[in-house]
């Protein structure tokens, strides 16, 4: 079995909630995540549970498992008063947030509306119906819209970061009813020259520690500790980490809140729930999915497993971060938008609009073909190919002009490109030459790339030209370039169930007391499946985190 297998025995050992009637004790007697009994060196036994049997390593107000968008449910809890544990699976704090550009997708900020910029919630919450479909989540998306920018305001005050509308957020799907072109993406301000690269999480994880929350680095939780009420419902009272070789009882004597990230870097996982064969990820290695198993263990009710915001990629970049275990950027989302690039799949055919928002780019390679021999996913393997005349204008795959980066092989013609590559070469032919003919004219009927304004305002299309040439040219000079592309996950959506309060759900749609979920654990993006725009994470994430701050602050101790 992999390191990244979802198995059985692994949900057992890694996912388990420790539950205490009768029955349940008897059962995980011995379990490896059991906790410690006051008295024992560790180890369940039957019986009727008593809270004051537990041998308790650490205690807090509330226990934060999760350190990226978690931190920010930390600092406010923090600011309340409340102890704060905050336990890290990975070496360092910050989960996949303190990676990413910062940017929070956040309808009618404050910004806005000294910008002048037209923006409603009626419209911010059209947007997100249209966007989600049949996943659409009416009371989860009003919460979200209802608190986001309560969480903006608050990284303000608690933190210290001044915020700037981002020049290039348009809303992904800014054709659709209620988007906007400007105006709902923001993101931290820096100095010319600066990236905004971790300048939301550093200055949160600053702020929180200031305020007295402890953060637990290389402890990643385990299960939690929990109790079965006289009406049925559940309870949880606790987590149990591992620390070291040691396992470590901490008691929440409010809430727990998981924010521990999707299931990412879970391969088993990523067979098993995804609809998209994404099988790399933007995301740090530590993201495999075990909230997602904690919670199945305790009962929890799971949403939308098969969703994830994605991308394309380089393979052969994917597979060294992969092998070196770490996280990286897709490089081709910047590829994509410039004059020279089309993606085809292994009949020579385009499956996509090349220039459209990498999660809808992402999303099209889960196209799956039941035709005589051909059986399977249709659009992979696949390839991007650039032509000479292409690549002397841009730089791809981070290489120079005029030589592609090292994903890219170099061929003298398309034939040659086709047999090297495995590709159907009539298909190839054909569908260069329609390609071409219609480039010429600055149209693609076929997927409308550079039809609509976010092709044609792309910050990566090609600069001094006008409208849909800004990213259609003919692929038609050689030498020519290919290099193998796959969907790649941002971070998997599915999770555990809430509800608009931040709340997770069993499987009977009982509220489980005093566990609290965010972020990508949680089953929830905006109030739907679906990717608004940039920041498209992080504003729910941290929207969720307000509303689990406010419902904990009206908590007593449990006893």
């Amino acid at each position: 079995m992999g390191r990244h297998d979802l198995s059985r025995r692994d949900i057992f050992k890694l996912g388990g909630a420790i539950g205490f009637t009768t029955v349940a004790g008897a059962a995980l007697a011995g379990c490896g995540a059991a906790p410690k009994k006051a008295g024992s060196k560790g180890g369940g036994s039957a019986g009727a549970f008593d809270p004051a049997s537990i041998e308790w390593d650490h205690e807090a107000d509330v226990v934060v498992v999760g350190s990226g968008t978690g931190s920010y449910t930390a600092l406010r809890c923090a600011h309340d008063g409340h102890d704060v544990i905050v336990l890290e699976k990975a070496a360092q704090t910050g989960g996949s947030t303190i990676y990413s550009s910062s940017v929070v997708w956040a309808p009618c900020n404050d910004l806005e509306i000294a910008e002048g910029i037209e923006d409603s919630r009626e419209e911010a919450l059209a947007y997100i119906q249209a966007l989600s479909g049949d996943t659409f989540l009416p009371d989860e998306a009003e919460a979200f819209l209802d608190n986001v920018n309560a969480a903006v305001r608050n990284v303000t005050d608690l933190a210290g970061v001044e915020w700037a509308i981002w020049p290039s957020g348009i809303d992904y799907s800014v054709f659709l009813p209620g988007g906007k072109t400007r105006g709902r993406a923001i993101l931290p301000k820096v100095g010319e020259g600066e990236t905004s690269v971790g300048k939301l999480n550093g200055p949160v994880i600053a702020a929180a520690t200031k305020l007295g929350a402890k953060f637990m680095t290389e402890t990643p939780a385990r299960s939690f500790i929990s109790r079965t009420l006289d009406d049925g419902s559940i309870e949880v009272l606790g987590v149990v980490a591992q620390s070291g070789r040691k396992t470590v009882n901490i008691r929440a004597k409010k809430a727990v809140v998981l924010a521990s990230g999707g299931f990412d870097w879970n391969m088993g996982m990523m067979e098993n729930y995804l609809r998209t064969p994404a099988r790399y990820s933007w995301g740090v290695a530590s993201n495999e999915g075990d909230g997602q198993k904690m919670a199945m263990k305790l009962g929890a009710d799971l949403r939308l497993m098969a969703e994830a915001f994605l991308s394309p990629g380089y393979k052969k970049d994917f597979e060294e971060a992969r092998e070196d275990g770490r996280s990286q950027l897709s490089n081709i989302i910047r590829d994509d938008a410039k004059r020279g690039i089309i993606f085809v799949n292994k009949h020579g055919k385009r499956f996509t609009n090349e220039c459209a928002t990498y999660d809808c780019v992402g999303r099209s390679f889960g196209g799956f073909e039941n035709n005589g021999e051909h059986r399977g996913w249709a659009n992979l393997p696949a390839w991007a190919i650039v032509d000479q005349a292409g690549a002397d204008a841009h730089a791809f795959n981070g290489g120079e002009k005029g030589k592609p980066g090292p994903s890219y092989t170099r061929f003298d013609t398309l034939e040659e490109l086709a047999r090297a590559c495995g590709i159907d070469e009539r298909g190839l032919l054909a569908q260069i030459s329609r390609f071409n003919e219609y480039a010429e004219k600055g149209e693609d009927p076929d997927f409308g790339r550079g039809q609509d304004y976010y092709g044609q305002h792309s910050t990566y299309s090609s600069p001094g030209f006008e409208g849909p040439f800004r990213t259609l040219q003919p692929i038609s000079t050689a030498p020519y370039y290919a290099a193998e592309i796959v969907p790649v996950v941002l971070g998997t959506m599915g999770g555990i169930k809430t509800n608009s309060h931040a709340q997770t759900v069993d499987m009977d749609g009982n509220v489980i007391g005093r566990l609290y979920a965010q972020g990508n654990v949680s089953g929830i993006g905006a109030g739907g499946a679906c990717y608004t725009g940039g920041g498209g994470t992080l504003g729910p994430g941290i929207a969720y985190g307000e509303i689990a701050a406010n419902e904990i602050k009206g908590l007593s101790d449990w006893a």
